[in-house]
């Protein structure tokens, strides 16, 4: 019990570590960022969005089975978005040097139409 115990808390201490190295690297890099900070936690929303509705798939069933996956598609369909706008105002010379503005407005042009197929998927 007591080597369990101690292995348990060595296991937190090292995530713990790992997530205090990740934050100060992250917080060094993007310091003057913010558009990529802000990209960041949508991503993260996204997420974590997908991930909560698969667990309520899981936990609640599948009844209206279109409403979830046009809402799990939906999730899905974002975060590739903004990881894509993410790439493009991260390293716009991969991109053909296009403005900020451009890719923006790339990104909202493809969620609106994500969004509508989505709705049509509901029915």
């Amino acid at each position: 019990l007591e080597l369990k115990s101690r292995v348990t808390r060595m296991f937190k201490e090292k995530v713990q570590d790992i997530g205090t190295t990740f934050l100060a690297k992250y917080k060094e890099v993007h310091k003057d960022k913010k558009e990529v900070i802000l990209i960041d936690m949508f991503l993260l929303f996204s997420f974590l969005t997908g991930v909560v509705q698969f667990i309520y798939l899981i936990i609640a069933g599948q009844f209206p089975y279109n409403s979830f996956c046009a809402g799990f598609f939906s999730a899905l369909g974002v975060f590739v978005s903004t990881a894509c706008l993410r790439m493009q105002v991260v390293a716009p010379e991969d991109f053909d040097n296009i403005p900020k503005e451009r890719a923006f407005a790339d990104f909202v042009v493809f969620n609106v139409l994500l969004h509508f197929v989505v709705i049509m998927f509901m029915g």
